[in-house]
């Protein structure tokens, strides 16, 4: 068949939905027979893809398919640029109906992240053109400015990346333990099972974690090939400023690959890892207390440099010596005396260093390969057999990197703050993306100044608030609960507490220390984490909580959407069913309107999402880890995770689901199934095993039944393979989150000289 029967094979049905508008005019049959593919293809792409998968697949199947895709989205993104790129050019809504179909001026490839990426692009690069064009003219060079910086402050229109962080952007030190730490560690083992001395030894942290920064980094999971994101990109650029400027020219924000080098990677130095114009929040993540001041290059860049400009939080500090001031008035294990306009030398800077990095960096971990117990005993032997069976590796088994947010020691919990978004802040919808596991009750990010959360948190059940085992859950805030002084302060890229004031430089030097050491010179605003948190704000109500089933205790790929009564939770590809106090029997009075089950969830997504803390609520109050002080504590650790504002497609979250758990060694829902029928048919008897959800609740009922306390009332059925394996119980145990043996407490009298009682 030639070109021109195959679209008039396609296009006889949709013709007839079109009118008779410029853009929507019936294509003659000279048309056709020239370039029938074309005509087909730019009809599918702007009146039927409503998803980055559709269009990955389409500039897939050949070069010519390939051209016209990226001629399309290059067209489409200049076009919104013209416009303004706000919400009634977007036209954000996803799907194809009667209204999409008669309006010339819509097209649903506008939605996608390509798409907004490319018309971004075309923004920044009109804007760097005029600056460039203007710099004879001082007046019309700080007109331009002004209006570059409030585009990039107020930049929330439209469906883009807020940020993505992954394994491979956790950036590493070694941190020595103190000499006068514990001797031994009882969670590390030789090879002969004997534990051993730690005094002396260093421990992988977590310095900061960077994020990705490129288009292709973020388009390619979805499908997409790096020749098609690069030659969309290039063309909006040169489309929107002319041939005579080269992208190579351009400011690295501009950068269009991530196929540069690790050694090119490492001369970007922190401060000026900065978001772009494909991930447009945060691109940087760190220790709170542990910022960009506790850096030598940041330190001499902002003590030597004439670019240096200083946050508005911090406009009335002196340099260098406020940054010696925080970083002395910080720790209180020694205090130098410091002279005005006079810092630390470099010896007591480097001293501080070292300790503030003790206390305040998280661990670096790999995860375990053995991510589902009860599924890798399958491969290790047949319990109706005395056959050993070799342990083979499973082919979805893989680690990656993991920040777990302990410190070096494990004394205390850790969290990692982003600075404010660098676009302003977001509201619902949102879509996130997180691998991550957690012992037991524990938040996995949050916003960074209000309640954004995501994590098992809010049990109903008397049950899970005894053993401290939630379902995975989402809240927010309320607009409402925000007061316009906050507000303001929010979308002006800062929080005010009381070392924010705006005072003279002879006030600042008379405040406390306390008031010095609330907040740092750089763009992370960073509090001290040691300093008590306002926990006087309450917990959410029903219409801000959206509750799945899962309870924690092992890896997951969890997504979630902030998106009002439209909300979802899906954790390793499956779509979690929403549980409210009516589940639990939970009925409310006719009068609390806002605990109703009938208005559960209706405001999830309302708040403000102004940056990202990471391994806890933005309180401090809900971390992961809480500090092995005394004994057993949870424990949780995060590998990726992903922040895109706009809520997704159904087939892009999909894609994204199992781009994350196959890059993680993770099941789905579906997976699981078929490994155990297909181990189970190998068997001479097949074991029982329930649904995931069923097992998940087996699992917690089990917990509970065990660590119950006296008068022993809880009852239920579990089964003994089950219960066999609480940690209280086992004869083996290995760590949730590495894999690591770990020592188990003998079963037994403590005080004989027995082995055991039993």
């Amino acid at each position: 068949a030639t070109p021109a029967s195959k679209a008039a094979i396609f296009l006889p049905r949709p013709l007839q939905m079109m009118n008779n508008s410029d853009n929507n005019v019936a294509p003659t049959a000279d048309v056709l027979e020239s370039d029938g593919h074309k005509v087909a293809i730019t009809w599918f792409l702007q009146n039927a893809c409503t998803s980055n998968v559709d269009l990955a697949v389409a500039s897939n199947v050949c070069r010519h398919w390939r051209e016209v895709a990226s001629e399309i989205v290059v067209s489409e993104a200049v076009a919104l640029a013209n416009k303004g790129g706000g919400d009634d050019a977007i036209d954000t809504k996803q799907g194809v109906d009667n209204t999409t179909l008669t309006n010339p001026s819509f097209s649903s490839i506008r939605s996608l992240l390509i798409t907004d990426m490319a018309r971004e692009l075309v923004v920044r690069q009109q804007h760097q053109h005029a600056q460039n064009q203007s710099n004879g003219d001082t007046t019309t060079t700080t007109a331009t400015s002004a209006t570059q910086n409030e585009h990039l402050q107020n930049n929330t229109e439209g469906n883009f990346c807020l940020s993505w962080f992954a394994p491979s952007g956790i950036q590493t030190v070694s941190v020595p333990l103190d000499d006068d730490a514990d001797a031994l560690d009882v969670g590390v083992k030789n090879k002969r099972g004997r534990k051993v001395n730690v005094a002396g030894r260093n421990v992988t942290c977590c310095s900061e974690w960077r994020g990705y920064r490129h288009a292709s980094e973020v388009l390619v999971p979805f499908g997409y090939s790096t020749d098609f994101v690069t030659s969309v990109m290039d063309a909006s650029s040169k489309l929107a400023i002319g041939n005579a400027i080269s992208i190579a020219k351009q400011p690295s924000s501009f950068a269009l690959s991530s196929a540069s080098s690790s050694s090119k990677k490492a001369q970007t130095t922190s401060h000026e890892y900065n978001p772009t114009y494909a991930v447009r929040g945060a691109t940087l993540a760190r220790p709170e207390g542990f910022c960009l001041c506790a850096d030598n290059d940041y330190i001499e860049h902002a003590t030597t440099s004439s670019n240096f400009q200083k946050p508005s939080h911090a406009a009335t500090h002196c340099v260098p010596s406020c940054i010696d001031e925080w970083m002395n008035d910080y720790d209180d294990n020694q205090h130098w005396p410091l002279q005005k306009n006079l810092g630390l030398s470099p010896q007591q800077r480097k001293w501080k260093q070292n300790n503030l990095a003790k206390s305040l960096l998280p661990r670096m971990v790999m995860s375990t390969r053995w991510k589902y117990p009860l599924l890798h005993r399958f491969a290790e032997e047949d319990a109706d057999t005395d056959i050993q069976v070799e342990r083979q590796p499973l082919p979805w088994e893989k680690r990656q990197r993991a920040v777990q947010f302990l410190n070096s020691d494990r004394s205390q919990a850790i969290k990692l703050i982003t600075p404010h978004f660098e676009c302003g802040p977001a509201q619902g919808p949102v879509t996130v993306f997180i691998v991550a596991i957690t012992t037991e009750d524990g938040c996995f990010l949050s916003g960074r100044s209000s309640r954004f959360e995501l994590g098992h948190l809010y049990p109903l059940s008397s049950r899970d608030m005894q053993t401290d085992m939630s379902p995975i859950s989402i809240a927010t805030g309320k607009k409402d609960d925000v007061d316009d002084d906050a507000a303001d302060r929010v979308v002006n890229g800062r929080r005010s507490t009381v070392g924010t004031h705006e005072t003279s430089s002879d006030d600042d030097n008379d405040s406390t220390d306390s008031e010095r050491s609330m907040h740092c010179l750089c763009k992370f605003d960073s509090g001290d984490p040691f300093n008590p948190k306002d926990l006087s704000i309450e917990d959410p109500s029903e219409d801000c909580i959206h509750r799945g089933c899962t309870g924690p205790g092992l890896w997951h790929c969890y997504s979630a959407v902030f998106d009002g009564k439209d909300s979802l939770i899906r954790v390793d590809g499956c779509t979690e069913p929403k549980r409210t106090r009516e589940h639990y029997g939970l009925a409310s009075s006719d009068d609390e309107e806002e605990d109703s089950p009938a208005n559960a969830g209706k405001f999830v997504g309302s708040g403000i999402l102004d940056g990202l803390s990471i391994g806890s609520d933005h309180q401090f109050d809900m971390s992961l880890c809480y500090g092995e002080i005394e004994g057993e504590c949870g424990q949780g650790a995060i590998a990726e995770l992903a922040v895109f504002k706009g809520r997704m497609d159904d087939c892009d979250m999909e894609k994204l689901e199992k781009y994350l758990m196959k890059k993680h060694g993770i099941l789905s829902v579906e997976g699981k199934k078929e490994f155990v029928a297909q181990q189970n048919s190998t068997r001479m008897k097949p074991l029982n095993i329930g649904s995931h959800l069923q097992e998940d609740e087996f699992k917690r009922q089990a917990h509970a039944m065990i660590d119950q306390k006296r008068p022993w009332n809880l009852e239920g059925k579990v089964p003994l393979r089950v219960a066999a394996n609480h940690h209280t119980l086992t004869w083996h145990r290995t760590n949730e989150i590495t894999g690591l043996p770990m020592r188990i407490t003998r079963i037994g009298a403590k005080n004989s000289n027995g082995s055991s009682d039993w």
